[in-house]
């Protein structure tokens, strides 16, 4: 069978009339990365890349960042994360981290995915929808229910904000380690405040509710801390670790881009009538609570079979690349961008649908 080059199959995917290509082409491109500035800044603008969101937030690297992004008109942020663990120990140096609890269930889930050396650990999704039994996060995860916790991530944001020119902040792990709620003991108390109050829910849809209000409620209040620290300032979120009892909840949250998976990394991959369906209500709903809220489309890209398993082809990223524009969403955000951009065919295909023309 004769195989097709790359760019006749992306030419295919992309054979719309003017008309109809105008008024569906990408508007956004944002990656999740990090690197030297000067040797990412400009592969990132070649491939159409116009914000990167990087989780290093030393002051002296962003800077150098801003000012190399500055020159190709790209726009930085600075992540703030529930699994930084090791900011809260350089912060409070002896003061044990108030960490997120499971039940035996789940730490025993923990723990054999942390002993499981398969590549892909027999297709765990590693914080995306699960497809195979129990799973849950193995990193460890502050609990947000503790105000302290509450206050070392305004500290973060804060200090991050310091950073002159710098566009916003991006939140990233805000959620929970088993997908669904905290089991510690001050979550627990609150949680069962939350029962006196709601007699009318069984346990189990008190547990979902509580634990669903009190994220998005985290959320929303770190952004208005962020504004009120710098009121231009733009918040941005990829929604994640998944909440499965309702997974696209991002509407509820009131940022400016609002991401949330559209098309996750691992096998396996998602269907692309699924991730029409997703990308139409991410776009769809996303200014349904709050008018600010713009949707974007997260789509999962790695790099690394030996620890992850199946990678995915440029032209299956082509496909969902596609799907996600015919679900109705025009704006994407990628992680890994490493994974775009140290990838040339990989890079064509971003570079036919978004780059600069």
């Amino acid at each position: 069978m004769k195989k097709i080059a790359l760019p006749v199959l992306l030419c295919s995917l992309l054979c719309l009339p003017s008309a109809a290509l105008a008024q569906r082409r990408f508007s956004l491109l944002a990656g999740w990365g990090g690197g030297k500035p000067e040797e990412i800044c400009p592969k990132a603008a070649d491939v159409g890349f116009q914000e990167i969101l990087v989780w290093n937030r030393d002051p002296a690297y962003l800077r150098h960042l801003i000012e190399v992004a500055d020159g190709y008109d790209l726009k930085v942020y600075a992540s703030v994360y529930l699994s930084d663990v090791k900011g809260w120990n350089k912060r409070f140096p002896g003061a044990p981290p108030p960490l997120q609890e499971m039940n035996a269930e789940e730490e025993a889930a923990a723990k054999r995915l942390e002993g499981d050396r398969r590549p892909g650990k027999g297709r765990c999704q590693f914080g995306g929808e699960p497809v195979s039994g129990l799973e849950v996060l193995t990193e460890r995860m502050l609990c947000f229910h503790r105000p302290e916790v509450v206050s070392f991530l305004k500290e973060e944001i804060r200090d991050a904000l310091r950073v002159e020119r710098l566009r916003g902040v991006a939140f990233d792990f805000f959620g929970y380690r088993n997908y669904r709620c905290c089991r510690c003991g001050h979550s627990m108390e609150r949680f069962e405040e939350f029962c006196a109050k709601n007699r009318q829910l069984s346990r189990e849809a008190a547990l979902d509710k509580f634990s669903l209000d009190t994220l998005v409620d985290f959320n929303n209040e770190m952004a208005a801390y962020a504004r009120a620290v710098r009121p231009a300032v733009k918040v941005a979120t990829h929604v994640y670790p998944v909440f499965l009892p309702e997974p696209l909840y991002g509407n509820r949250l009131d940022v400016d881009l609002c991401g949330q998976t559209a098309a996750w990394y691992f096998e396996p991959f998602w269907s692309m009538e699924k991730i029409r369906r997703y990308a139409s209500v991410i776009a769809g709903e996303a200014d349904k609570h709050h008018p600010r809220a713009e949707g974007v489309a997260m789509i999962g890209i790695h790099s690394d079979p030996r620890k992850f398993g199946l990678a995915k082809t440029p032209e299956r990223v082509a496909e969902e690349l596609q799907a996600i524009l015919d679900g109705g969403c025009d704006k994407v955000q990628v992680c890994s961008m490493a994974s775009v951009l140290n990838d040339e065919k990989m890079a064509a295909v971003f570079r036919e649908f978004f780059g600069r023309r």
